[in-house]
Parts: C-alpha cells; sequence; structure tokens
C-alpha cells in the first residue's frame, strides 16, 4: 500500500483526510504538533505512525521525516496541510505579525518539502500538495499577511514541481474558495448560510484524487467552490 504523510493531521481537514485516505487504504503518517493531538490521532487511527513535531523547527522536522521513513520504508504521498489565519490591517501589522503568519503557513511548508522531497524521489512516482488560498490570489482586506504567506506556499510548492518533475515528483496546489465548514468557523460565524461552505470531505476527496493521477494526467491547480444550495 502507498504511503501518505499529513501535516496538521488534527485540524479539521486533516483529520478528514486522513479518514478519507485510510479509506483508500494508504498507509497513514500523521504529523501535528502538542500531547492532545498526538493522543486524537493514536486513537482514531491505531495503525497509523503519529508525530508530535512543530514543524517550524527545521531539525524536528528532518528526524519526523527520518523516523517515518526508518520505520515505512516508503514515502509516496505528502499533504502539507499544516498552516494557520490571522487578520490585522496591513499599515498596523508588526513584524511579530508578520513572523507569526510565515511560520505558520509557509514555513511549515518549507521545512516539511526539505524533509520530505529527498524521500519521495526514491519513489518512482510521488506527490506533494501545499495549501494556499484565495487571499494569496485577489488580496483580502485585513489579511495581507496571510495572503502573502499562502501566496508563497503556492509560489513554492509549483517552483518544487517544475524542478523535480523529471525525479518523478508532482505537485498540486490546494485552493479552498471560501469558508470552510469547521467547527471553529461554526464557532465564529453562527448565523452565516453554511450551504455555501465548502465541505472539508470535498476537499479531502480532491486531495485523493489529485494524488492518484498519472504524470499524463497531473493536476497542478485544485480551486475548489461551494454554492448555495448544497
Amino acid at each position: 500500500m502507498p504511503t501518505v504523510a499529513l501535516t496538521g493531521a488534527a485540524g479539521a481537514i486533516g483529520s478528514v483526510t486522513a479518514e478519507v485516505f485510510d479509506d483508500a487504504g494508504w498507509d497513514l503518517a500523521l504529523i501535528d504538533y502538542g500531547d492532545e493531538n498526538r493522543a486524537t490521532l493514536e486513537a482514531s487511527f491505531p495503525d497509523a505512525q503519529v508525530f508530535d513535531t512543530d514543524l517550524t523547527d527545521e531539525e524536528a522536522t528532518m528526524e519526523t521525516f527520518a523516523d517515518l521513513w526508518e520505520e515505512a520504508e516508503a514515502l509516496d504521498a505528502v499533504l502539507a496541510i499544516a498552516g494557520g489565519f490571522a487578520m490585522q490591517q496591513a499599515v498596523e501589522s508588526t513584524t511579530d505579525d508578520y513572523q507569526h503568519m510565515m511560520d505558520l503557513n509557509f514555513r511549515t511548508l518549507f521545512n516539511t518539502a526539505r524533509a520530505a522531497v529527498p524521500l519521495l524521489t526514491r519513489a518512482e512516482q510521488s506527490f506533494l500538495l501545499g495549501v494556499s488560498a484565495p487571499a494569496a490570489l485577489e488580496g483580502q482586506a485585513e489579511a495581507g499577511l496571510y495572503g502573502a504567506s499562502k501566496g508563497a506556499v503556492a509560489s513554492y510548492v509549483k517552483s518544487l514541481g517544475n524542478e523535480e518533475q523529471e525525479a518523478g515528483l508532482r505537485t498540486t496546489v490546494l485552493y479552498p474558495m471560501g469558508v470552510v465548514d469547521t467547527p471553529a468557523n461554526r464557532d465564529a460565524m453562527p448565523d452565516a448560510d453554511r450551504s455555501t461552505w465548502i465541505d472539508p470531505r470535498e476537499l479531502a476527496d480532491h486531495m485523493l484524487h489529485a494524488a492518484t493521477r498519472s504524470p499524463r494526467g497531473h493536476v497542478l491547480e485544485l480551486k475548489v467552490h461551494a454554492t448555495s444550495g448544497g
């Protein structure tokens, strides 16, 4: 069976994605940060490798993927889902705000890719996905740093794919083009019309589809929308 590593695996999108790949027969390596997240993942996915890793720490990330390889001796796909969101006025943003957004969204992806790609390219064909956002494409008021960090994710993932395609690595950028239906968003917007929100399972299904394409049907970008009435 192929092996997939997921970062942000205990989150609302990551946990559903782990279920979808598990149901499809993939071996799971699940990465998140904190004792509570690790315990949740171990209880939900008893057959998976589970790692408690701060992905902003380069050395810790390298060690995690080395341990993953030592146990699984395979790595076919990486889904870099870990990330975060914060809002602030562009001109009022601080260097701390900048560092926080870049750490959450780009540094986690950067460290993951640097640790994972040498392992991925040992396979004849492999796959890496990063998650961007509409703010990276269009700009969004009070989300300049978030959009910039997600733009960095998209650019880096595409560049990585161009560099490593001869080694059999395909890369995809996922854009959830709207609000994702997560518990946190339900709490933050209790009166919103959730019929226009994106179902996390739909995102997971799209990721599985992209991960299982051949080089002759590579999906470079996935823009997933929700429409009313669903």
